[in-house]
């Protein structure tokens, strides 16, 4: 069983996903038919969208997955709110680093690689 922490730390979670992959403003009913249309066994309800968004539950592994494939993310980070790379977690200042860089648009992400290579 999951605390109500959990539900509301994969809410923020799930938001946040959300925002980044610009559908913050779909409605409920539109989010659950657009994972209904990735999830390849039971469909979800837009109250069940719903109840994931305010922390009232949190979805299954398997609808966990399909939401991390659909957000472009990972299954670890929604779960838990862990991303790993070389087998290490990422802290939350890595993560914030890695969001603005891919908001950032083509050539100034080509600017900031070549500023950041300058520090090695």
């Amino acid at each position: 069983m999951h605390s109500n922490q959990d539900k509301s730390e994969f809410s923020k979670r799930l938001r946040f996903a959300l925002e980044s992959a610009g559908m913050a403003a779909l409605s409920t009913a539109d989010l659950a038919n657009r994972f209904n249309l990735r999830h390849p066994n039971n469909s979800v309800t837009p109250q069940a969208v719903h109840n994931w968004l305010i922390g009232q539950s949190i979805p299954t592994a398997d609808k966990i997955d399909t939401l991390a494939k659909w957000l472009d993310t990972t299954p670890e980070w929604l779960r838990h709110g862990r991303m790993m790379h070389d087998g290490e977690v990422l802290t939350q200042e890595e993560l914030l680093l890695l969001e603005l860089f891919r908001n950032l648009s083509p050539s100034r992400q080509k600017a900031l690689l070549a500023l950041l290579h300058e520090f090695r």
